[in-house]
């Protein structure tokens, strides 16, 4: 696998290796390490049990939600800026540490979706009911329309993807017990990603991958009524590697990118 190293590390002995399931953390959750080839993979902690090969998402945080809602201040078009202004004074969002947010992803809520995913570069001190700029890694990709409500993911607490809609945000490379801690690849090579085709969408090769509602976890080829989630909502990171007939359980190859 080649010589693992930490994001601000010189090198992190693998102890147990990388497919890990420590039941207290023993990194820093959200910890970034790659190895020689250019994997990347996360600390995370497990919301449910996970198992070598499925897809993962973060958690959402209930405060952003469309119950409690932190707003757009403002429309945004697409492809203008990597700024979205929010205006929290509709929610009863508690006062927010600066950088609390940092790293996080921020997407938005609407009913038939859940918006392409945008890394949270900048979040500066929230004042309760206040408005702010929220500054984000990429441009927006996408129109946002004034007072749309958003989510935003903690990357670093995830648990299977099992919506079409969903966001692919990792790909589990061990058993990991829900409630503990392990890493997931967040970039590189995947040699071995789940697949539980439920219709007749086959894998293509080079193409993004969506998730399998029916299969918790699991992934299968964008083409049929996937096709306008895996763009236009979960923005996969997952290219496959192989074509994979429809309708085939098992395992493909993939190449994740940009989640690091």
């Amino acid at each position: 696998m080649g010589i693992l190293q930490g994001s601000g590390f010189a090198q992190i002995p693998p102890d147990t290796g990388l497919a890990r399931n420590d039941s207290t953390p023993k990194f820093a959750l959200g910890t970034v390490i790659s190895d020689t080839y250019g994997n990347s993979y996360r600390y995370v902690k497990a919301a449910e049990g996970l198992a070598i090969g499925q897809c993962v998402t973060a958690t959402a945080k209930a405060a952003w939600s469309l119950t409690n809602p932190v707003l757009v201040d403002g429309a945004i078009t697409a492809n203008t800026t990597n700024i979205i202004h929010v205006d929290g004074g509709a929610s009863s969002l508690a006062a927010t540490a600066a950088k609390t947010y940092n790293g996080y992803y921020v997407s938005q809520a609407t009913a038939s979706g859940k918006g392409i995913a945008y890394k949270i570069a900048d979040q500066p001190y929230i004042p309760a009911g206040g408005e702010v700029d929220i500054v984000v890694e990429s441009t927006i990709l996408e129109a946002f329309a004034n007072n749309v409500a958003l989510l935003i993911y903690n990357p670093y607490v995830v648990e299977l993807v099992d919506a079409d809609t969903e966001m692919i945000m990792g790909v589990c490379i061990g058993t990991i017990t829900s409630g503990y801690y392990g890493f997931v690849q967040v970039g590189g090579h995947c040699p071995v990603v789940a697949v539980g085709h439920t219709t007749s969408a086959a894998i293509v090769l080079n193409e993004p991958l969506v998730p399998v509602s029916a299969v918790p976890g699991s992934c299968q080829g964008m083409a049929g009524s996937a096709e306008t989630d895996i763009m236009e909502y979960a923005a996969s990171p997952l290219r496959a590697l192989q074509a994979v007939n429809a309708d085939t359980p098992g395992y493909v190859e993939a190449f994740i990118q940009g989640l690091v």
